[in-house]
């Protein structure tokens, strides 16, 4: 009822505001819309928990969720001058859609010669610890999807205890081996529509759903290199850096043309968007930097396996 009261509340005040009744009410609305997003966000995590807690006594419900999640295709697609209807047609359009997005990469050799620019000891991972699985487990998401492997994550925030000596004993025989399992390698790719038209592939993104046991190792595997590679990382640096985002990165950007305003000098922005950067990448070449930058070489076999 509280949250609903807001809504109604913030859409009244938006319309004075636009009407110019007065200049304070802009101020209200931007408070108002904030409650009304953080209500909102609370209650979905409520109903989540309360989903993830039925989920034996009312199996239905969760089922009912799970399936609407899911809807992600159009009805039909068109791609390549050719429109599709049938559900297979139209998996097969987006994996072929997704997978042309790939560039072969070049061929890495370990013992080609790489200048590093590294400052002391090489960047390695000796063995993953008893803390670090418990650590990586408490802050795995409690997501409802579910990868090939077809396990949520919330049963293993659940079932921590059984899992936690299992998965030590893995993590580090894939660092041993220089082996990463190759079912963790396997993903469950969602087309997420983004805007447009939807029936219009180029309109869609690609979202991977992994196992949950790989991304306990990945998050474990993160937290190790960066902490060995953070001083190498530029201080411009805002995306995927820790307390950092776009947000902060827009302040730097703010004060920088407030003070070009204050001294009265020119200041010019240069903004560049790599078309699926991601996706684009050349693995050859990011290996060979990730080399010049110190990383031990078993490490490397490591992340090629």
């Amino acid at each position: 009822m509280e949250t609903k009261r807001l809504i109604k509340r913030k859409s009244t005040v938006r319309k004075l505001a636009l009407k110019g009744v007065n200049p304070d009410l802009f101020d209200e609305f931007k408070s108002l819309r904030s409650s009304v997003k953080h209500n909102i966000q609370k209650h979905y995590n409520t109903y989540l928990r309360h989903l993830e807690n039925d989920l034996v006594s009312d199996p239905r419900r969760f089922w009912s969720y799970f399936k609407n999640k899911n809807i992600n295709s159009p009805d039909s697609l068109f791609y390549n001058n050719v429109r599709y209807n049938n559900d297979g047609d139209i998996a097969n359009a987006f994996a072929d859609y997704f997978s042309s997005v790939f560039k072969p990469s070049t061929d890495f050799d370990g013992n080609d010669e790489c200048k590093s620019d590294c400052v002391g000891d090489l960047v390695k991972i000796e063995n993953v610890t008893y803390d670090d699985v418990v650590l990586a487990i408490s802050e795995l998401k409690s997501f409802l999807t579910v990868g090939v492997d077809n396990i949520p994550s919330f049963i293993i925030k659940g079932c921590s205890e059984f899992f936690i000596y299992p998965l030590l004993v893995l993590f580090n025989l894939s660092l041993r081996t220089k082996v990463f399992p190759e079912v963790w390698k396997q993903t469950k790719i969602i087309p997420v529509f983004k805007k447009g038209d939807a029936q219009n592939y180029k309109n869609y993104r690609p979202i991977a759903i992994l196992s949950p046991f790989s991304k306990i190792f990945e998050s474990i595997i993160h937290k190790k290199l960066y902490n060995q590679v953070k001083n190498l990382i530029s201080t411009s640096q805002h995306g995927f850096i820790p307390k950092r985002s776009t947000t902060t990165n827009l302040f730097c950007l703010t004060d920088k043309i407030i003070s070009s305003f204050e001294s009265g000098s020119q200041l010019d922005v240069i903004y560049t968007d790599f078309s699926k950067a991601f996706d684009s990448i050349d693995f050859g070449i990011l290996l060979k930097k990730l080399q010049g930058i110190g990383f031990h070489v078993n490490l490397i076999d490591w992340l090629l396996s």
